[in-house]
């Protein structure tokens, strides 16, 4: 009889470890990101996870950021800890060709265990635009394991 309660009482606390790991896998962040506009000879829209990567050619609703530079920020929701999520910004030479532009971030907060990443990499540089050209920016918004449960907040710069 002993063994039996025994063996009850292990699987018990094998089940309830089994929960904790999981629930500890769960955490996770809400954040937004602020996408500015600072070279004016261009014009953007933004896409915030889920969605679908867009056709930028065929988006009708670019903006400027009515005459602050600041777009519709990306709204992230929750990303589970260490993992990535991936949103989109649409970027259209609303100026003559040959415009080019970079990509960065800035006021990233907490400045470690998370990365903002362009077309995979840190800081993007277009080649030159044409006229009315549009051009694709995959945002990939990465969390290390170790980054405490909270907000976080980062700019993006297109300028």
């Amino acid at each position: 009889m002993k063994t039996r309660y025994l063996k009850l009482i292990i699987a018990a606390l094998v089940i309830a470890i089994i929960g904790i790991a999981y629930a500890a896998t769960q955490l996770s962040i809400q954040n937004t990101g602020t996408v500015i506009l600072g070279n004016k000879n261009f014009q953007g829209i933004t896409f915030s996870p889920p969605a679908s990567q867009p056709n930028c050619a065929t988006q009708s609703t670019y903006g400027d950021g009515g005459g602050t530079g600041t777009l519709t920020p990306i709204a992230w929701g929750s990303i589970v800890q260490g993992s990535s999520s991936t949103a989109y910004i649409c970027v259209k030479n609303a100026d003559g060709a040959g415009q080019t532009y970079s990509v960065t971030t800035g006021s990233l907060s907490p400045s470690t265990g998370i990365t903002v990443n362009y077309n995979g990499t840190a800081t993007l540089n277009s080649p030159p635009q044409s006229s009315s050209g549009t051009s694709l920016i995959i945002v990939t918004v990465s969390v290390a394991s170790s980054v405490p449960v909270g907000p976080f907040s980062y700019t993006t710069t297109i300028g």
